[in-house]
């Protein structure tokens, strides 16, 4: 009844503003008066004819109903209702949909009655205890109320496993997915189980490779983490990680994501190959995802974690499509070159792209662009042939060509000049576009803007760094010349990370002040939903349990009671709803005893609460005597038991 009282209550506040539709009893009666007394041959009013042509009035025995103007005495008749009735309305066809949500509700009502609004529903549900514990909490994208911050790379590496045992491959069932925190580089890993063992082995796999982190973050439980630092230890003594704390959303949200797009990459793969061998599959999918934008660090996983966007071969520089189909070996790329006078017409418009992919790592015709017995050529060479450089012993000690250091000559000079100078004879150009003109006037900075071009050169290079190379550059010998491209890649790598970090914050930033607006804070003696988790309530509890914010601390936390206790701990504002309503009062709680979540779902549950039982039995009685928890339950083994363990309690 006090549920009652105050939706009436509040339905007459609505009328008072709005005097429309809502019907209070007066008003309702005085309708059926002024319609009865009404005669058919008299002349009318504006508003009789109104009334007419709206309302009707109908006798069912000794009650006369208010009902809507029917266009044939065949049609069924719609109601009007009063405000003291609509309480009682609404709850008939809230019950009757199983408190279903407001349109169920809106259809079932508008068989019989004209007017109940959506409002009123919607004021309905707000009052009803049942629907605040089953209701759904509304998951926003972005809400965090301390987002976690990583400064360096491998100062936090978070590990998942997804699971496929329903498509097994093999000997593979498990996804391990490692993401490096800062950077979101992700390695993934098939598994023929979950045993931390069998983890801890693919993680000491990746640590070699990339480095270990300094703190180790799962959201499979503190225990699995520990197991796994634990196994890492007796295989790796001198590796030193903590564990991070589980189930936290502030942090493991992104590895969560990153989840949701392999499963749909990996899916995506087997599709266009038209095969399940997903574990081969797992390798395209993280290069895919690496190489993929990365939103929170505003550029590629790949990018920042190597300075570089991935390469693809012979795909990723910037010779024709239909000519790389055609090379098969170094000498058909050789031969690209050679095969004409001009080998920039070949490769393109812009004849400094040989110089430009040279300098930065790519293809080019090194054989052409430098002397065959100097030290750049070696280098070039390499790198054109995709292989490595070993600095102090495949680089010969000597300086770069007098050709080379006559093109610096005239780049210092302000002079126009051509790539085809750095060797001789030089072939003819024929285009404009083949000339690049340094303006008389440019500085160090844009001298280095030739050499390295727009996206190659770092941004931490000052000034005077890059007088320095310009004017040294020609005196350097071979390896010191290769080492100033690597501590360009270096610093580039850096630049990289420096802006991952600056991108991660910015979001940050974003993450809090959309929490401040869609988590408003909560005040003591609000009515509040507690979401339950699945491992904590029966099959017959609701998803939530109401609770009133007792106090609210300095550091924005909240302690919450029930009509069974006070919960344990304190809660963040993104744990819990507020009600629309207050439908508990402070007299209703129990403040002389503290509970865990789980305790106070037992207290209130009709089914005896969390009834899951499953045991870990690995011995030869296979769940046969009453050490197995199921067996001596007399219930049988489920999917939570033992499931690489043949059973006869199934």
């Amino acid at each position: 009844m006090e549920l009652e009282k105050k939706f009436t209550e509040e339905l007459y506040k609505r009328y008072q503003q709005t005097q429309r539709c809502l019907l209070p009893k007066e008003k309702y009666f005085g309708i059926i008066d002024e319609l009865k007394q009404l005669q058919p041959q008299a002349k009318k009013t504006s508003r009789q004819y109104k009334l007419l042509a709206r309302y009707d009035v109908l006798q069912c025995g000794h009650m006369e109903k208010l009902i809507k103007k029917r266009t044939t005495p065949e049609d069924s008749p719609i109601y009007f209702v009063t405000i003291e009735d609509t309480f009682d309305i609404i709850k008939t066809a809230h019950i009757a949909t199983g408190h279903g949500g407001r349109d169920r509700m809106l259809k079932e009502l508008e068989k019989k009655f004209a007017n109940v609004l959506r409002e009123s529903v919607e004021l309905f549900k707000s009052f009803c205890k049942v629907c605040q514990e089953k209701t759904k909490r509304k998951r926003t994208k972005g809400v965090v109320v301390r987002p976690i911050l990583s400064h360096e790379f491998a100062s936090r590496g978070q590990v998942d496993l997804i699971d496929f045992q329903s498509m097994q491959d093999g000997q593979y069932r498990w996804i391990m997915v490692y993401q490096d925190h800062l950077t979101k580089f992700v390695v993934l890993r098939p598994l023929s189980s979950k045993r931390a063992s069998e983890v801890a082995l693919q993680l000491v796999d990746i640590f070699t490779l990339i480095g270990a982190p300094v703190i180790l973050q799962s959201d499979n439980g503190s225990e699995f983490t520990a197991f796994i630092i634990r196994e890492l230890r007796e295989i790796w003594p001198e590796l030193k990680i903590v564990h991070g704390k589980p189930r936290h959303p502030q942090s493991q949200g992104s590895v969560e994501r990153a989840n949701s797009d392999i499963k749909d990459m990996l899916i995506a793969w087997m599709t266009d190959n038209q095969t399940t061998g997903w574990s081969l599959g797992l390798r395209f999918v993280q290069f895919a995802k690496n190489r993929s934008h990365s939103a929170g660090i505003g550029r590629s996983p790949y990018l920042a974690m190597f300075g570089v966007e991935p390469r693809v071969g012979l795909s990723s520089t910037s010779l024709p499509v239909d000519l790389i189909d055609r090379l098969q070996t170094e000498d058909d790329l050789q031969a690209i070159a050679c095969s004409t006078a001009s080998p920039q017409a070949e490769l393109g418009p812009d004849a400094s792209v040989i110089l430009n992919e040279t300098v930065d790592g790519g293809t080019g015709d090194t054989t052409e662009d430098f002397p065959n017995n100097s030290a750049a050529a070696v280098v070039l060479n390499e790198l054109a042939a995709g292989g490595s450089v070993d600095l102090m012993e495949d680089l010969p000690n000597e300086p770069v060509g007098p050709d080379v250091s006559g093109l610096f000559n005239k780049v210092s000079a302000g002079e126009s000049y051509d790539i085809t100078d750095i060797h001789t004879p030089s072939p003819s150009i024929n285009t404009v576009e083949d000339v690049i003109t340094v303006p008389t006037d440019c500085d160090a900075q844009e001298v280095i803007g030739v050499l390295f071009p727009p996206g190659n050169c770092a941004s931490g290079v000052s000034t005077t760094t890059v007088d320095v190379h310009v004017h040294s550059f020609s005196a350097m010998a071979g390896n010191q010349r290769a080492l100033l491209l690597l501590e360009k890649r270096q610093q580039e790598i850096m630049s990289q990370r420096q802006a991952s970090r600056e991108c991660q914050e910015k979001q940050a930033e974003r993450m809090v002040k959309r929490s401040r607006v869609e988590l408003c804070p909560a005040e003591k003696g609000d009515n509040v939903a507690v979401p339950i988790p699945l491992v904590d309530r029966g099959r017959g509890d609701p998803i939530n349990i109401l609770a009133v914010v007792l106090d609210r601390r300095d550091n924005n936390t909240y302690t919450l009671a029930t009509k069974h206790g006070i919960l344990k701990g304190s809660y963040e504002r993104s744990e819990f709803e507020l009600c629309p309503q207050k439908l508990l009062d402070t007299a209703d709680l129990n403040c002389d005893t503290i509970l865990s979540l789980r305790e106070t779902v037992i207290r209130g549950s009709q089914s005896g609460g969390q009834g899951y039982i499953k045991c870990n039995c690995a011995g030869t009685k296979k769940c046969r005597t009453n050490r197995c928890k199921c067996y001596k339950s007399k219930i049988k083994c489920n999917s939570r038991c033992h499931q690489s363990l043949n059973c006869h309690n199934k």
